[in-house]
């Protein structure tokens, strides 16, 4: 793969996973803002065990964000996909998985918020907001951190044609 073709794909690729995760980051301002303004308004009681379970489904996917990231940015399962399917693919799964992490923490407001329509309590969007804040920071992709990781799987030709340093 040429060189230039990398770094154009590091750039989209880097670009729309920031993209869906600032989506999913106003995502959550927008349902926290409509909770707040908007909490007596929507409120529909429903069991409370409903949302005693949102709150433990809420405590699983924000626990497992940190299990899936790790296990898919493994040193040693980069190294391998870069070998075996070269460096779109693991560009690919840099997109992918950031993309996936993003959703789960998306996924993680909208149950805060349709907790808030169980309780008609709007610190319950506050707090899940606050959870699905913590996964999008912690699945942000730093465009240097990935250029870091081409830069050492990448083939030494390629890297230093890309400049990337």
């Amino acid at each position: 793969m040429a060189a230039a073709s990398i770094h154009e794909e590091l750039n989209s690729r880097h670009r729309a996973a920031t993209i869906v995760v600032g989506i999913f980051f106003a995502l959550d301002v927008v349902l926290l803002a409509t909770a707040y303004f908007a909490a007596t308004k929507i409120y529909r009681p429903a069991d409370p065990k409903i949302a005693m379970g949102l709150w433990l489904v809420i405590l699983v996917c924000g626990l497992g964000v940190f299990v899936l990231r790790r296990t898919r940015f493994s040193p040693m399962r980069l190294q391998d996909l870069a070998a075996v399917k070269g460096i779109s693919a693991l560009l690919a799964t840099l997109q992918g998985t950031t993309i996936q992490i993003a959703s789960i923490g998306g996924a993680i407001g909208l149950m805060g918020f349709i907790i808030t329509i169980i309780t008609g309590d709007w610190s319950n969007m506050l707090r899940a907001a606050g959870v699905s804040a913590i996964v999008l920071f912690y699945c942000f992709p730093f465009k240097s951190a990935w250029e870091r990781i081409v830069r050492q799987l990448a083939p030494p030709e390629t890297v230093l044609e890309t400049r990337i340093t």
